[in-house]
């Protein structure tokens, strides 16, 4: 019997086993997938994991009757990420017209009436992405073709598949307070921060909530007075989301992410974005230009960083994004 081998193997072995274990770096988000979860024909993603009981839940943490909006105001003035232009909203008819004797609307004698258009990119406000906002290789969420969204819009996984979504549970996670009120231009904010704001609130995330990241990203834009200043702001770094992120997401079976910045992530990205991991592969949702100044107060005022949220998308028939006025209710 030749022993040498053996106690080679042996030798090896036991360095192996005295090498301590590399610490688990949470999920990989090369395999974060959501893919045939809720089924193959499945549009909604991660939406699903909003159940009926987790709203009712949700419901319960209604205290105070107080209400807090977190959206921007939906103007020109905003911030909004190029290409896309600002919100135009154009007068139809005015109480000017009427006054200077132009003819209105004919519908009723005596009556006068004001009219408004408003014509804007969907994501040029407080928004939500749909699943067939972004996508790497051909192949959206659900292994969706990318030809299924076409000049007419997303055949399948477009916002309206969310229309009674986006209700639940929210957790606003200040990363911004943890940091001690700044963050650097261009911070990427890892699943440690994440993890050690939450630790510093007392604060637990569940499945099929809501997460709302503070950065100060969108405060700092509306801190500048200067049109050309706010222009140079929107292109230069700013802070968000790491891509380990992505695995945090997953383990803790997130339905959608917010943050009041412009990406979500980190701005200039590098490398592979979260946008090309949450949407197509895990099916969350992702917000942005949010505005979470009032509910951090609020929040940082009575410990509690759980509240009801309702972010419902409007009801758009093959839209990628849509705006929303999104409400805390606590």
């Amino acid at each position: 019997m030749q022993t040498a081998p053996l106690l080679r193997l042996a030798a090896c072995a036991a360095l192996l086993l005295a090498v301590p274990a590399p610490a688990d770096p949470g999920v990989d988000p090369a395999r974060a997938d959501n893919w045939g979860r809720w089924g193959r024909d499945d549009q909604r993603g991660a939406a699903n994991l909003i159940t009926p009981e987790r709203v009712v839940e949700a419901a319960r943490l209604v205290r105070r009757g107080k209400v807090i909006s977190l959206a921007v105001p939906l103007d020109s003035s905003g911030p909004v990420f190029p290409p896309r232009l600002p919100p135009l909203r154009l007068m139809a008819m005015s109480g000017a017209d009427v006054a200077a004797g132009e003819p209105t609307s004919p519908a009723a004698a005596g009556l006068h009436i004001s009219d408004d258009y408003i014509f804007m990119p969907l994501q040029g406000s407080t928004q939500w992405d749909s699943l067939a906002h972004a996508w790497t290789g051909d192949r959206l969420y659900n292994g969706v073709p990318q030809t299924e969204v076409r000049g007419s819009g997303a055949a399948r996984l477009g916002i309206q598949n969310a229309k009674a979504s986006l209700v639940g549970r929210g957790v606003l996670v200040d990363v911004l307070a943890a940091k001690g009120g700044e963050l650097a231009p261009g911070a990427a904010i890892t699943r440690k921060d994440l993890e050690q704001a939450l630790a510093r609130q007392k604060t637990e995330v569940h499945p099929g909530d809501i997460v709302l990241v503070r950065t100060g990203v969108v405060p700092a834009f509306y801190a500048l007075a200067d049109p050309v200043e706010r222009q140079r702001f929107i292109l230069s770094p700013q802070a968000g989301l790491a891509l380990d992120a992505a695995g945090w997401v997953k383990e803790h079976d997130v339905a959608a992410i917010a943050a009041d910045n412009l990406t979500l992530e980190f701005f200039p990205a590098q490398g592979e974005t979260l946008h090309a991991t949450l949407i197509p592969k895990l099916g969350v949702y992702i917000g942005e230009i949010w505005w979470l100044e009032e509910l951090a107060a609020d929040c940082a005022a009575d410990g509690r960083y759980e509240f009801f949220l309702a972010a419902q998308p409007l009801n758009l028939t093959r839209a990628v994004g849509s705006p929303v006025n999104p409400v805390a209710i606590k």
